[in-house]
């Protein structure tokens, strides 16, 4: 060969994710390519006077990470509020509320996001007469971690015009107790006040985005994709183009679009897929039910909390006609189902597109997948539908899950082994920033199906440390159409490359490693984006 590597890496334990040759020593790269993978000795004739030569003395080595699921704008705004992730009581909630209400000048916005009352001491969220009494001088909106609910105070409602006679919104309720106000809204019926809360500017959320790029990678985390901003703004894709010209962005990223940005886009004519290997619009996203640690997800029994059946954003004629409209386009289509009446709901529209129009290998996809029962599981696999599942649920909140639904609903959720036994493309992602990004806990709820206390979440649909590794790397470059630029570590793709202290495929007798496992490096394309 007459050309030379850039760099050839060397003493590595390289798992490489590419069937035909799942380990390798060393590895070779030059630009944004991997040359190929195999041991030291193979790549002499391309070290060369310039070339670097990494020993990484036994490191593992893998393809980076494919968080396939992920809501990095959104993530990227909630990085200016008030971080209520894992506070497990009433007081931890408050304390972090009312400092910043103190540095806040009266009636200016107080938001927070994060919080899941399922692990609080009390075992309930704040009341409306707490939160009014904790933030007495200025309008609240505290986004709890699944993003389907919020809790608003007093202040907020009167300025959303809400009263206790206020009808629900369609796809949204507005709880009451007594007919009185309780501050949780539910789904749609918080868009109304978060639409009061100032915008943060494009510009400022593409800066955001430039540090939240550095956090994936951080956990070695090389790939996203763009799961759409709930309220979907008119300035979505201009916050991803000044994100993308500012070279904000070191991780790359597939989007789906919601309503209001896809409309905007496919009415202008944008062809759909467009973009580049960084940054692509891949398709178009659609929600269809609430979530399981909120209890709204569509379920056909109630949930055990209020048994309520949960919440449907769209009736079948509606989602078959929003389905049928990106089908008949081409697109991939995106669609969040929780509950099972909601996933029969996506399979029925899918299957009735198909049916209207036969499209070869469209992937349409299911986002979360969660309560798919075994018989709406065989339909999964027998009509090719792709299922993104969040076994890191499991771990973060499988104990409020099981308070919503009991142990054998749970043991039924994110079918992992059923659907690879089935032989059907099973991808994973951490919805972030439902959950935070780290794979450790992603894999783990994967391979153990235990939450954060232990609480067994039915070790039925298990899968080995090395298939959820798949799942997270190699199968989420098949969910968005990458497979022959990413995934695996093999001659010709992107040389995006995870370091990690310890090898994630090799501890099913010891599945706790995965929770302190760290990236030590992260490789971009070829380029090193992050050291620890």
């Amino acid at each position: 060969m007459s050309f030379k590597a850039d760099f050839v890496i060397k003493n590595a334990n390289i798992q490489t994710m590419d069937r035909k040759n799942p380990k390798a020593s060393a590895l070779a790269v030059r630009g944004d390519t991997i040359i190929g993978a195999g041991a030291f000795d193979d790549f002499l004739t391309v070290i060369g006077p310039d070339t670097e030569i990494r020993d990484l003395t036994g490191k593992t080595v893998l393809p980076g990470f494919n968080d396939n699921h992920s809501h990095p704008a959104l993530y990227a705004i909630s990085l200016t509020n008030v971080d209520l992730t894992g506070t497990r009581s009433l007081e931890r909630f408050f304390e972090p509320l009312r400092a910043r209400a103190a540095e806040t000048p009266a009636g200016e916005w107080i938001v927070g996001f994060g919080y899941d009352e399922g692990i609080f001491a009390e075992g309930r969220e704040p009341s409306l007469a707490e939160l009014d009494a904790a933030l007495p001088d200025h309008p609240a909106l505290v986004m709890r971690a699944c993003l389907h609910v919020a809790l608003a105070n007093s202040r907020a409602m009167a300025l959303a015009g809400y009263t206790a006679d206020t009808p629900d919104p369609p796809g949204g309720e507005i709880v009451r107790e007594n007919g009185k106000l309780t501050g949780r809204l539910c789904e749609r019926a918080y868009v109304a006040v978060n639409e009061l809360v100032p915008a943060a500017s494009a510009s400022g959320v593409a800066k955001s985005l430039k540090r939240l790029s550095g956090m994936f990678n951080s956990y070695g985390i090389t790939s996203t994709t763009e799961m759409g901003m709930l309220d979907s703004p008119d300035d979505e894709f201009v916050i991803w183009d000044k994100a993308f010209k500012n070279d904000c962005l070191s991780v790359r990223v597939a989007a789906y679009y919601l309503d209001g940005t896809y409309k905007k886009l496919s009415d202008a004519g944008f062809p759909i897929p467009f973009g580049n290997d960084l940054y692509k619009f891949q398709g178009r996203k659609i929600i269809l039910d609430g979530g399981g640690g909120s209890g709204t997800a569509r379920m056909s029994k109630p949930n055990l909390h209020d048994g309520k059946y949960g919440i449907l954003y769209h009736e079948q004629e509606k989602l078959d006609e929003i389905v049928w409209e990106a089908h008949s386009r081409g697109m991939q289509i995106s669609t969040h189902g929780i509950g099972d009446v909601a996933i029969t709901m996506i399979l029925d529209a899918y299957k009735k597109a198909q049916e209207r129009l036969p499209r070869r290998d469209a992937r349409h996809r299911i986002e979360h997948c969660s309560f798919c029962y075994p018989p709406i599981a065989e339909r999964v696999i027998k009509e090719g539908v792709l299922p993104l599942l969040n076994p890191g649920f499991l771990y973060y909140f499988g104990d409020t899950h099981m308070r919503n639904y009991g142990a054998e609903r749970v043991s039924m959720e994110f079918p992992f082994r059923t659907l690879l036994d089935g032989g059907i493309t099973v991808g994973i992602g951490s919805d972030a920033p439902v959950t935070v990004l780290s794979p450790g806990e992603i894999l783990y709820g994967a391979v153990t199906r235990k939450s954060q206390s232990g609480l067994s979440c039915g070790e039925n649909e298990r899968v080995s440390a090395f298939e959820a590794v798949y799942a997270y790397t190699a199968a989420g470059a098949y969910m968005t159409f990458d497979e022959h630029r990413k995934g695996t570590l093999e001659t010709g793709k992107l040389a995006d490359i995870a370091v990690t202290d310890a090898d994630p495929t090799a501890v099913d007798r010891e599945p706790e490693r995965l929770l302190e496992m760290t990236a030590e490096q992260t490789v971009l394309g070829g380029k090193t984006v992050f050291r620890r």
